[in-house]
């Protein structure tokens, strides 16, 4: 004989074995949720500022936007920018000079937020070589035609009437590899960042710093694909969101900062430059947690590249700008 329950059970089996499956897909989509999204940012090969360009990655900020960022670190610029037009990164953080070079050629590259309004860069040379005009007839170590350290070079050395045709450029690799060559005299000079000074024992005459001769030099800023920004403006908007927090946080904890430097970029503990690169970017207000957009700056850059040749002088930066996804991560990080 069944139990009195026996027909009520089947009236509420269906319900409970769909309520059953309900929850078992709602569990499968947190769990895919919970999975980061995959995200490919390319910077430049680390050095002393390595604890402030990996912090958004390694401490944990691009995470708690649900990404799962990896750096990518280049020796060459130009070779980054590349590498993001071919989809092989989905952001990068560098000089937006080569973004706009790229643009009027026909690229795709939106700049979403610049987090270095300010050149941390100077020319560097060996002791034998008393001043910027001196360098006429010289050797100078560049990373590569077109890359950041030529650019600021070339400005540099307009500013005492020295022109291309008067000096000789030479391929020779890093930051590092270039510092290098000036202390063994293999050049003359360099243009490389500002922290290699804290190395006295190369010996490096610091012939000036490139801010205090081009303020309105931007450095680097966070460059993206068009067809990216089209797609996947949430996952940006996450990466803009971590960035500022992440430098939010660098800035005010140099412990944490300098730490971070020496394990990135594999420098020892006595080495002087991540502490230095700290102090600078500080006393210098160097970086822009807030990734500023400042247009007057880059059509001072526009007019500079036009006259060096390398754009035409009527190609438009606001065409290639994005202020909308700075400004939803902006609100993300402030709350309601």
């Amino acid at each position: 004989m069944r139990p009195s329950w026996y027909p009520v059970l089947w009236v509420f089996l269906p319900a409970l074995l769909a309520g059953f499956l309900l929850f078992g897909v709602a569990g499968r989509d947190a769990v895919r949720a919970q999975v980061p999204v995959s995200w490919r940012q390319g910077v430049m090969a680390p050095n002393g500022d390595a604890g402030l360009r990996f912090m958004t990655a390694e401490g944990g900020f691009a995470a708690r936007q649900g990404l799962g960022l990896r750096m990518v670190a280049f020796n060459d610029e130009t070779l980054m920018f590349k590498a993001l037009m071919a989809g092989e990164i989905e952001t990068l953080e560098g000089s937006p000079s080569q973004a706009m070079i790229a643009t009027s050629k026909g690229g795709d590259l939106k700049i979403v937020g610049c987090s270095r309004p300010k050149l941390g860069l100077s020319f560097f040379a060996h002791q034998g070589i008393g001043s910027l005009s001196d360098l006429r007839g010289k050797t100078i170590g560049i990373s590569a035609p077109g890359a950041l350290p030529e650019l600021v070079a070339r400005a540099m050395l307009g500013r005492v009437a020295i022109e291309l045709r008067d000096v000789k450029f030479v391929e020779l690799g890093n930051d590092a590899d270039r510092v290098r060559a000036v202390a063994a005299r293999k050049i003359d000079a360099t243009v490389a960042a500002s922290d290699f000074a804290a190395h006295t024992e190369l010996g490096l005459k610091n012939l000036a710093h490139a801010n205090d001769i081009l303020p309105s030099f931007v450095s680097d800023c966070i460059v993206t694909r068009g067809d990216l920004w089209r797609k996947r403006f949430d996952d940006l908007v996450g990466l803009l969101a971590a960035t500022m927090n992440a430098y939010d946080h660098a800035l005010t904890h140099k412990a944490d900062t300098v730490r971070l430097a020496r394990r990135i970029a594999k420098l020892p503990a006595a080495d002087p430059m991540p502490a230095a690169n700290f102090d600078e970017m500080i006393s210098n207000r160097s970086i822009s947690p807030t990734l500023e957009l400042d247009i007057t700056k880059l059509l001072w850059l526009r007019d500079f590249l036009a006259d060096e040749r390398l754009i035409d002088s009527d190609f438009e930066p606001g065409t290639m700008i994005d202020r909308s996804a700075r400004e939803r991560a902006l609100a993300r990080i402030k709350g309601p």
